[in-house]
C-alpha cells in the first residue's frame, strides 16, 4: 500500500494560498468598543440573507501579536439574539490546550445590552461566574453565561488567548455556525521567522488574490453560517479562515528547523512508538488467539480479542502514552495506544501490518506540503492480506462483523506511513457500501400485505442506529399507505451483510388507484447543488451502490399504466450510473432501481457535471407507476 506520491502532490489542487509573512502595521477600519453599539445594530431584527437565523454576529475582530516564542490573540465579538433558540448563544466556551500550561485565556469581559423604553440597559459579566473547566486530559475551557438575555439582546465579550504553540496556528475564522455581518483579522508579526499564511475559502482567496504578500488586515462581510456548506467532510475546516504555519515542525517540546523533512518527522514518531512496544508480550498474546480458516477469520478473531480486553477512552492521539503491557493491564487507552496494541498483535500473528498517521474528518484535512505534526490527530492500522487486499482498521473502534469497513471518521484524504525509509503517503479510500432491498405487495380481498427484506453493509449501518428505523433511513416504502407491522425479524449479520425483514398490513382496500413511487425519491431529493462558483472539492460521506426491486401481483379488476418515458438509464463520465425500469410479466409488476456513486470525493471542476447528473435522476425519481381499476 505505501507508495511515493511525489508526482501526485505536485498536481494537488486546493483553494489554499501560501505567502510569506512580512512586517505588520494595523489599519483602522472599525472602532469596536464594548458598550458602544450603533443604532443600526439595535434595529436589526433578522439577517437579510438568512431569514431563519436565530442569532447573528454583528461584528468581530481579532488582533494577533506574533513573536518568535509565542503569540497573543485579542478577540472582540458582538452578537444579536434574534429568536428564543438564539439565546443559546449566551453560553460561551473558550477552549485552550492545558496539558503543559503553555496556553491560557485571560481578560474576559463582556456585557448584555438591552434596549428598554428607548434606553440602553447594560449588564456586565460577573467575574465570579467565569469558570475554568476540564474537557479532557488535554484541554480546558473558560465557560460563562450572559445574564438577562432576551430576544433582541446584544451580547458582547472580549478575551485574550496567549500560547507558546506558535508553530501552527488556527489564527482566525471568518465563518461560524451563525451568520456574521462583519469580521476582521489583524496581524502584527514580530517573529522575524519564516511563516506562511494559508487562506482557506472561496471568498477570501478571491478577494485577496495577488494582494496577500502585503496584506496585514483581512475583512470579510455578510458571511453565511458554515452549516450552509454542502458536500464537505468538515464544515468548519472548509470555512473562510486563516492559518499560520511556521517553517518548522514540533514533536512534543522539541522544535526542528526543517521544513520539508517528512523523513525526520516519521523517524521521530517511530522512535516514540518503539519505546512503547513489547514484542515478546504480544507474541504470547498471539498464541492464545485462534487461527481462522481464512485470513479474514483470523483477523476477526484478533478484533474480538482486542474488543474483549481493552477499551478506548474516547481520546484521539498520535503518539502512545502506555506500553502494550500497560494497555492490557489497565484495559483502557488512547487511540494511539490501542492501534499500537492491535498492530503488534497482527505482526505477531504473521500479518504484514503497519501504522498510518492521519487526521479525522472532525479534526481537519492534512496539508501534505507541510510536514507538521500538529496537523495529525489519529493513528490507524493497515493490514496486507496475501490476496493483495489492504484493510484499514482503527484499534479504538473495531467492528468484528465488518472488519473491512473502518470508521468513516478516518477517511480524510491522505495518511503518512510510519515505517523506516523514504516517506510514503497513502490515499485513504473507502470500500463501496452496498444496499439491496426487495419490497413485495400482495393484494387480498380484505387487506394489502407488505413483505420487505433488506440486506446491506458498510456505512449504511452504524452501531448507534435505531433498529426500528434502520431500513427507512435510505429506502422508503414504494406505496404511500399506512402499513402496521405484524412481525419483524431482528437485525442480524450473515454472509457479509446485515439482514432485516418484516411483514406489515394495510386493511384499507378497494382504492380506485394505487401509485408505486420510487423508494429512493426521498434520499435523492437531498442532493441539490446550488453553489455558483464552487472551488472546494465535492465530498460525499461514502461511495455506495443501491439495487432495489418492488414487486406486486396485479389484483383482479386492476390494470397497470406504465408511462413510455418511465424507463431511464443515465451514465456519467465520472462513473455515476442510474437505472430504473418497470415491467409487467404474467400479471406481476416488477420495478427495478439501481444507482452507483463510485467515489467519495470529486474535484471542484466536476461540480457542474455532478449537478447535471443529480438533477436528471432527481427528476426521474419523481415518476410513478399507476395501478388503477379497469
Amino acid at each position: 500500500m505505501p507508495s511515493n506520491f511525489n508526482n501526485q502532490l505536485m498536481k494537488l489542487k486546493s483553494t489554499l494560498l501560501f505567502v510569506i509573512l512580512s512586517g505588520i502595521s494595523f489599519a483602522q477600519t472599525r472602532d469596536f468598543k464594548l458598550g458602544k453599539v450603533t443604532e443600526q445594530e439595535k434595529n436589526i431584527k433578522e439577517v437579510s440573507y438568512d431569514k431563519n437565523a436565530n442569532a447573528v454576529i454583528l461584528s468581530e475582530e481579532g488582533k494577533m501579536n506574533l513573536s518568535f516564542s509565542n503569540y497573543y490573540l485579542t478577540v472582540k465579538r458582538r452578537i444579536k439574539i434574534l429568536t428564543e433558540k438564539g439565546k443559546e448563544e449566551a453560553n460561551i466556551q473558550l477552549r485552550y490546550y492545558s496539558e503543559n500550561k503553555n496556553e491560557s485565556i485571560s481578560g474576559i469581559k463582556g456585557n448584555t445590552i438591552n434596549v428598554v423604553n428607548g434606553k440602553e440597559e447594560i449588564t456586565p459579566i460577573d467575574a465570579k461566574e467565569i469558570f475554568d473547566v476540564s474537557i479532557n486530559q488535554l484541554y480546558n475551557a473558560k465557560r460563562f453565561t450572559f445574564s438577562n438575555v432576551q430576544v433582541g439582546s446584544i451580547i458582547e465579550y472580549t478575551y485574550t488567548k496567549s500560547s507558546e504553540y506558535n508553530f501552527s496556528i488556527d489564527a482566525w475564522n471568518f465563518q461560524h455556525d451563525i451568520p456574521t455581518l462583519f469580521s476582521e483579522f489583524k496581524l502584527n508579526n514580530q517573529s522575524n521567522g519564516g511563516y506562511s499564511i494559508i487562506t482557506i475559502g472561496d471568498e477570501i482567496n478571491a478577494k485577496y488574490k495577488g494582494k496577500t504578500s502585503s496584506t496585514t488586515d483581512w475583512i470579510l462581510t455578510d458571511q453565511k453560517s458554515y452549516n450552509d456548506l454542502k458536500y464537505v467532510y468538515n464544515q468548519n475546516d472548509q470555512s473562510e479562515r486563516i492559518k499560520l504555519q511556521h517553517d518548522s515542525y514540533h514533536t512534543g517540546t522539541t522544535k526542528s528547523s526543517v521544513m520539508n523533512a517528512w523523513k525526520d518527522l516519521i523517524r521521530d514518531i517511530n522512535s516514540k512508538y518503539d519505546s512503547y512496544r513489547n514484542p515478546s508480550a504480544m507474541r504470547d498474546i498471539a498464541k492464545v488467539i485462534p487461527d481462522g480458516a481464512t485470513e479474514i477469520e483470523t483477523l476477526r478473531n484478533i478484533v474480538e480479542y482486542v474488543n474483549n480486553n481493552v477499551k478506548w477512552n474516547n481520546i484521539y492521539s498520535i503518539a502512545p502514552q502506555k506500553t502494550n503491557k500497560s494497555v492490557l493491564k489497565d484495559k483502557v487507552g488512547m487511540s494511539a495506544d490501542l492501534n499500537l496494541f492491535l498492530q503488534e498483535i497482527l505482526t505477531a500473528k504473521g500479518f504484514n501490518s503497519y501504522l498510518i498517521l492521519g487526521s479525522t474528518r472532525q479534526y481537519g484535512q492534512v496539508l501534505l506540503s507541510y510536514p507538521l505534526i500538529n496537523q495529525f490527530s489519529s493513528v490507524i492500522t493497515a493490514v496486507h492480506l496475501k490476496s493483495g487486499q489492504v484493510i484499514l482498521l482503527d484499534g479504538a473502534q473495531l467492528n468484528k462483523d465488518q472488519v473491512e469497513f473502518a470508521p468513516l471518521e478516518i477517511f480524510n484524504y491522505y495518511g503518512v506511513v510510519l515505517q523506516k525509509g523514504e516517506p510514503s503517503f497513502v490515499k485513504l479510500t473507502q470500500k463501496l457500501s452496498e444496499y439491496e432491498a426487495i419490497i413485495s405487495y400482495q393484494f387480498l380481498k380484505d387487506k394489502v400485505i407488505l413483505n420487505r427484506q433488506d440486506r446491506f453493509n458498510g456505512y449504511f449501518y452504524d452501531q448507534e442506529a435505531d433498529e426500528e428505523n434502520v431500513l427507512k433511513r435510505y429506502v422508503t416504502e414504494s406505496m404511500d399507505q399506512r402499513f402496521d407491522i405484524e412481525n419483524s425479524d431482528d437485525l442480524e449479520y450473515r454472509d457479509n451483510k446485515y439482514k432485516k425483514s418484516y411483514k406489515a398490513v394495510n386493511k384499507q382496500v378497494g382504492s380506485p388507484f394505487y401509485n408505486f413511487a420510487n423508494p429512493l425519491r426521498a434520499f435523492l431529493s437531498k442532493y441539490t447543488f446550488d453553489d455558483k462558483n464552487r472551488q472546494r472539492k465535492v465530498e460525499f460521506e461514502f461511495p455506495y451502490f443501491f439495487n432495489i426491486q418492488v414487486k406486486s401481483k396485479i389484483p383482479e379488476g386492476y390494470e397497470v399504466v406504465i408511462d413510455e418515458k418511465y424507463k431511464a438509464h443515465h451514465k456519467s463520465e465520472l462513473g455515476l450510473e442510474y437505472y430504473q425500469e418497470a415491467k409487467l410479466n404474467d400479471n406481476v409488476l416488477t420495478i427495478s432501481y439501481q444507482f452507483i456513486l463510485p467515489e467519495g470525493v470529486y474535484e471542484a471542476e466536476k461540480y457542474n457535471d455532478l449537478k447535471q447528473f443529480f438533477d436528471k435522476i432527481r427528476e426521474e425519481s419523481n415518476k410513478e407507476v399507476l395501478m388503477k381499476k379497469k
